[in-house]
């Protein structure tokens, strides 16, 4: 659950305001103070200004956010011969493999259901 902004709405309007009429960053967190953990007036810390900035400047339409839309990964196939030879055309590209670097094939371990491809010394 995220915890709440110690910061109001129109605690961030006037932070962006400051920013945009050229106050330096350290007389605004200088400013803007919150109780510390020992009800101590502190001011805002830089990691807090930024991100208070940036929610700020979302809330007044100045830059828009989106999701991250992720790529999905292409999964290549590759077949296996009648002869039960695998055929990988990209082999050297993706693992960095020299040209007649021999490799041999290992069983499982344990749970798992990958077969090892080892480089052979």
């Amino acid at each position: 659950m995220a915890r709440t902004s110690r910061w109001s709405e129109a605690d961030r309007a006037k932070l962006l305001k400051m920013v945009k009429s050229g106050v330096s960053e350290q007389e605004i967190r200088g400013k803007l103070q919150t109780k510390g953990a020992k009800a101590a007036l502190r001011d805002m810390t830089a990691v807090e200004f930024a991100q208070q900035l940036k929610q700020a400047m979302v809330e007044a339409g100045d830059i828009k956010q989106e999701t991250r839309k992720k790529e999905k990964a292409q999964a290549v196939s590759y077949k296996v011969t009648n002869t039960g030879r695998l055929t990988i055309t990209d082999f050297s590209e993706i693992t960095g493999a020299k040209e007649g670097a021999s490799f041999s094939l290992e069983k499982p371990r344990g749970r798992s259901n990958a077969w090892r491809l080892v480089p052979v010394d």
